[in-house]
């Protein structure tokens, strides 16, 4: 039931990196260290750190795949939570139903946010390339 929770909180803090190199600079300042240091990775792999004085600031990709990726990993607990505890109140059918049908649909955007990922390491790759 909680396996969906790592490659969630990586595909998110990860897309959040804020890269300085980025044709697009849309960024969102959180002003709060704990919640950007829960929000916000330090960086993508070992080589493409982030400044620490650029660590507060948010992508506008990872937040969308916040906003996308959260409330249908929230709706797949809630119906596993339903099929775990027994609930009586729907069908059991239905209910296994919306279960498979919540983890293809997490499946699906956990790989959308894999690749988003490898998408912008590479073009961080190639500008970094570029300006040397």
């Amino acid at each position: 039931m909680l396996y969906f929770a790592i490659p969630v909180m990586f595909c998110c803090r990860t897309a959040s990196v804020y890269s300085p190199d980025s044709k697009s600079q849309k960024y969102i300042v959180i002003k709060n260290t704990v919640i950007a240091k829960i929000l916000i990775s330090g960086g993508i792999g070992n080589d493409l750190i982030v400044n620490p004085w650029d660590r507060n600031k948010m992508s506008v990709v990872g937040l969308i795949l916040y906003i996308v990726i959260l409330p249908a990993y929230l709706f797949y607990m809630v119906i596993k939570g339903m099929i775990l505890f027994n609930y009586r109140g729907v069908d059991s059918d239905f209910l296994n139903l919306l279960s498979d049908s919540a983890e293809g649909i997490m499946w699906i955007l956990i790989i959308l946010g894999i690749l988003i990922i490898f998408i912008r390491k590479a073009l961080w790759y190639m500008r970094r390339r570029r300006s040397r």
